[in-house]
């Protein structure tokens, strides 16, 4: 092989070892950002869950059994958690959430938009969702099914 063979498999090598590169760097950028949006989703969630009326908790994810009355905490309450899962559900649907965790917090979030206590105040928050299309025809097909 003279010269400029020896420089253009240097040169090949040089681009692949770089892309290489660039992949791994990728996957371990996304994988940081997927376990820092858990880290702080988890967070928020808790937030969302401690301001909750202690007498609606257990009723978020009940499928029988007494509805707390309405009020105006509890809507409040369900707006804060509705607009959070709104959010991830965001996050999900543009790629920026990995599968594995959105695949964790739909089945709750399914099982609670299920729910009686949901069914019963979603009418209310509705129109907070009406320029989030996406997010509404979710919700409602959930409850649908």
């Amino acid at each position: 092989m003279n010269l400029d063979q020896w420089v253009q498999v240097g040169t090949l090598v040089s681009t692949a070892t770089g892309a290489i590169g660039l992949l791994i760097a990728t996957a371990i950028y996304r994988r940081q950002m997927n376990a820092q949006l858990f880290l702080q989703y988890t967070q928020r969630y808790e937030e969302v869950m401690q301001a909750f009326p202690a007498e609606a908790r257990g009723a978020r994810l009940a499928l029988t059994g007494e509805l707390p009355p309405p009020g105006e905490d509890l809507s409040f309450a369900i707006l804060r958690y509705l607009n959070l899962c709104s959010e991830e559900f965001y996050l999900w649907e543009r790629g920026y959430l990995s599968g594995r965790i959105w695949h964790i917090w739909r089945d709750e979030l399914e099982r609670t938009i299920r729910s009686p206590l949901i069914r019963r105040e979603w009418p209310k928050p509705r129109d907070e969702f009406a320029s989030y299309a996406d997010f509404t025809a979710f919700v409602e097909r959930v409850q649908s099914a």
